[in-house]
């Protein structure tokens, strides 16, 4: 169905998620997949943030923009990690646990902030994250934050897929 070059992406996607969520088959419909996921590497995979602190500002998008599977995507990194259900609930409901610390509080902030208006971000919090964490940090941070905002918007015009091995994938990891 797709060409070499995006069917390599979607399996690279399919080996790091455990399935090809639908914010990619939507990318991979429209053609653009691989130079997406391309540019991704270099900008928010550099380890200046940790993984759990990207996973769970993506979380915090996923709500944002109202998409349950994007939410479901980075719960199953996070679940990995050691994160519960309920963790996950009081993340995305900004009733955070205890496991969270100082400065993976003030990043689901932004990640609120920047997904719901980028040109309205709480200056408060803005300057917050400048105090907890380096330039390299904040960075890789915004640069997942948009990288999923910007993601997400291919579902909404493609629509989500009736993906049946993800939805099968999601279901296992609840």
């Amino acid at each position: 169905m797709y060409d070499e070059r995006t069917q390599k992406t979607l399996d690279r996607i399919k080996e790091y998620y455990g399935g090809v969520p639908d914010t990619y088959i939507a990318m991979a419909d429209a053609g653009v997949v691989s130079r997406v996921w391309s540019l991704s590497a270099p900008t928010f995979f550099t380890n200046a943030a940790t993984d759990e602190d990207k996973r769970i500002c993506a979380a915090v998008v996923g709500k944002a923009v109202g998409s349950e599977r994007l939410i479901e995507a980075h719960y199953m990194i996070l679940k990995r990690m050691g994160w519960s259900r309920e963790e996950l609930e009081g993340l995305v409901n900004e009733n955070y646990p205890e496991r969270m610390n100082e400065k993976q509080i003030l990043y689901a902030k932004l990640a609120k902030s920047l997904a719901t208006n980028p040109m309205q971000v709480d200056r408060e919090i803005v300057k917050e994250v400048k105090n907890a964490a380096s330039k390299n940090e904040v960075a890789e941070i915004v640069s997942l934050i948009a990288f999923v905002r910007y993601t997400s918007t291919f579902i909404g015009f493609y629509g989500q897929t009736e993906n049946e091995e993800w939805i099968k994938h999601l279901q296992e990891q609840k």
